[in-house]
């Protein structure tokens, strides 16, 4: 049972009582309590009744009961850390400042059950796309009803891809739900929760500009939880929680936009399907039909493939007289008389509606009263501020995990700010979306910090090719994050917050990667290395092979955050994760557990096995995993520099499944090591070097 509190030192986190560095390797629980009971989004029936006011998220992600077995699982694999998802939807869904108690209470007690299992874990106030009405997660309905937006009308007016009311849910786009962030209804909702005050100064409710009304909710809704983890006083505070996620994958709606008829200019915007500029968007949810351009994944990024027609026919993503005014009545706000029905930025003079023109092309821009420019970073700066404040007038001692954009350099952080780590996101982009593990791969990094240059050939730069440089190009871009956190927000601790792959990977034929490749260039030279995707014979098709693609992919990640001495929680587990519908949200299948026939894992590949340095007497310097193969034997190095503050020994914890206690050969550099504890699954070596300003090595042969 834990008993010692987490704390940071410099770029570590750090046990106080026992003087060790302790290394985070954890998992995101879960991608399963995005959503309520009963309606997962491949599902029509209850969805958007009663503006889902009635919702219940007890028991998401998993029954109070089935929590030691899969709990129990999680430290098996050797995990010691969480991040343990909550969702303002889950404690706010009836109404603005009505508030689910069972739900918070199933909560506190789900949070015991991990610290029996040893389970430290920091709170995630997640999000996608705003909400799962936006094709997301996230926020209450009742906050699009707040803005004038009409959910039943977001499909058919572009305003979002919905895969509860999509036509045939089974068909649903691969990972075509992150495209929502560029859509009307989600590029509305975070333009108005950051900078409602600057762009949308009419939108009054409760003598409140809508900026700080949904501000303020969104806090009130944490801080439910933050009191009542409080309440419990040292038996959760600090010795479990450890702090608490900012806005999880923040976005900046329309702000920075320089022209509303024009895209930004991201390498890493995912357009794919229907893809209406903000100005396309503008016209679409007003009812009026509308060209857009529709846009598929290549190799090198998003590529247009057409234009189409898109007609609402009339139907309006925006909400009426009439039913605004019932919404009003439902939920018992007052709403200013100058805030008037129908498009907020036709109100505001963003577009004229009669004329079907733009006005302002660079609004979201600039100031509209002082004409200087806008940086999203100041507006969300201001929003984690009030944030973490409210936060630490109740846990004073809480770390603040924060996380700007997505692959976005980080703003500078003010000296002023304390206790803080830096928890960017990164997936392998390619894969991810293409579900499919390939021979190649792009430094996404390298091409957002422009490494490359410009041009077309920027992106034949930014090529990898081959296993091995795959893999070097996927540590360089974490180590890339993990610097610039370093430089902009201080001498803290880096977790990657979320890292996955997907586990419904296709499998493809190595001339099927010429469809990827609109560069002809790029096409020649993949011509003649017969370049595709990796091939696997029918045995390699068992996900549990070691050369299976999921395999393969999962140790190209983990070998990056090792190689960079990384905290990290995977994305994600799902309990209830389906064979046929993966993790039941919007088509992803990215959890590590999967019930089996036997009921044992039907994905529990290699990767997800390998010892684990957890409590380090001294400073880590690297880490070197190796996984067994039908060759060679599974071989783990661990290097740290030891320390005389401390008696207690380095702890790594070994899976017995590749690392047979009985079997495995173990080798130092500097001193004595010893058997700590043995289970059935797992075993703890504690090792005590030697004293010395050099590095001393462990080394493990399977």
């Amino acid at each position: 049972m834990l008993d010692n509190i987490l704390d940071l030192n410099g770029p570590w986190f750090y046990e106080p009582d026992t003087k060790r560095t302790v290394l985070l390797r954890g998992v995101n629980l879960s991608g399963g309590a995005k959503l309520p009971n009963g309606i997962p989004t491949h599902a029509k029936d209850g969805y958007w009744v009663d503006y889902d006011r009635n919702v219940n998220f007890i028991g998401r992600p998993m029954p109070l009961e089935d929590a030691d077995e899969h709990l129990g699982r999680l430290k098996k694999w050797g995990f010691n850390f969480l991040r343990f998802v909550i969702i303002w939807e889950a404690i706010e869904h009836e109404g603005p400042g009505i508030y689910d108690t069972d739900y918070i209470e199933y909560i506190i007690q789900l949070l015991y059950k991990c610290k029996e299992y040893d389970l430290r874990v920091f709170i995630d106030p997640h999000q996608d796309c705003w909400s799962r009405h936006c094709g997301g997660s996230g926020a209450p309905g009742w906050t699009l009803c707040l803005v004038g937006l009409n959910p039943s009308a977001f499909q058919v007016t572009g305003a979002a891809i919905v895969q509860n009311v999509y036509e045939n849910p089974d068909t649903f786009p691969a990972m075509i739900w992150s495209t929502n962030y560029g859509k009307l209804a989600a590029s509305t909702m975070f333009t108005l929760f950051f900078g409602g005050k600057v762009f949308a100064p009419n939108c009054i409710v409760d003598d409140l500009n809508i900026q700080d009304y949904l501000q303020q909710h969104f806090i009130n809704a944490v801080m439910q939880v933050v009191h009542r983890i409080h309440k419990e006083g040292s038996h959760l505070e600090n010795v479990l929680v450890t702090g608490y996620d900012t806005l999880n994958e923040p976005n900046e709606g329309y702000i920075e936009l320089g022209d509303i008829t024009k895209f930004r200019d991201k390498v890493d915007d995912l357009k794919k399907g229907w893809t209406p500029t903000a100005y396309q968007g503008f016209l679409l949810g007003s009812g009026i039909a509308t060209q857009v351009e529709e846009w598929d994944m290549t190799w090198s990024g998003p590529k247009k493939q057409k234009t189409v027609l898109v007609d609402p026919q009339g139907a309006q993503a925006w909400l009426s007289e009439e039913d605004r005014k019932q919404a009003d009545k439902v939920f018992g706000w007052s709403r200013s008389s100058i805030w008037q029905p129908g498009c907020i930025w036709a109100a505001h003079g963003v577009w004229d509606r009669s004329q079907q023109t733009p006005e302002k092309l660079n609004y979201f821009a600039v100031h509209p009263k002082t004409g200087e420019p806008i940086e999203f970073h100041h507006l969300w700066m201001n929003h984690i501020q009030a944030y973490g404040e409210a936060i630490r007038s109740v846990h004073k001692e809480a770390v603040l995990f924060v996380q700007p954009t997505v692959l976005s350099y980080p703003p500078e952080f003010p000296s002023s700010m304390k206790r803080l780590a830096y928890v960017p996101h990164w997936y392998d982009g390619l894969t991810l979306v293409q579900k499919t593990w390939k021979n190649y791969n792009v430094d996404v990094i390298g091409l957002k910090r422009g490494k490359y240059g410009n041009g077309p050939l920027k992106y034949a730069r930014a090529l990898r090719v081959g296993e091995k440089s795959i893999r070097k190009c996927f540590q360089e871009q974490l180590g890339t994050l993990q610097h610039e956190g370093r430089d902009r927000v201080g001498e803290y601790p880096c977790l990657l917050g979320e890292i996955g792959i997907p586990y419904d990977m296709d499998r493809v034929s190595p001339s099927a990667s010429s469809s990827y490749f609109s560069n002809t260039f790029i096409q020649t030279i993949l011509s003649y290395l017969c370049l595709g995707a990796f091939t696997t014979s029918d045995e390699d098709e068992i996900i549990n092979h070691p050369n299976s693609p999921q395999n393969r992919a999962m140790d190209a990640c983990i070998n990056a955050l090792e190689g960079n001495l990384l905290n990290y929680t995977l994305w994600t587990y799902v309990p209830d994760n389906s064979r046929k519908w993966g993790d039941r949200w919007c088509g992803e299948d990215l959890s590590l557990w999967q019930r089996g026939h036997d009921g044992t894992n039907a994905r529990d590949i290699p990767a997800i096995h390998r010892p684990h340095p957890r409590r380090t007497a001294g400073v880590p310097k690297s880490i070197e995993s190796l996984l067994a193969t039908e060759k060679q034997a599974a071989t783990f190095k661990y290097s740290c520099i030891p320390t005389l503050d401390t008696k207690h020994p380095t702890e790594i914890y070994v899976p017995e499944i590749y690392f047979p206690a009985a079997l495995t050969s173990v080798a130092v550099s500097s001193g004595a090591w010893e058997v700590g504890e043995q289970t059935n699954d797992y075993w703890i070596i504690h090792w005590r070097p030697v004293w010395s300003e050099e590095a001393c090595t462990i080394t493990l042969t399977g």
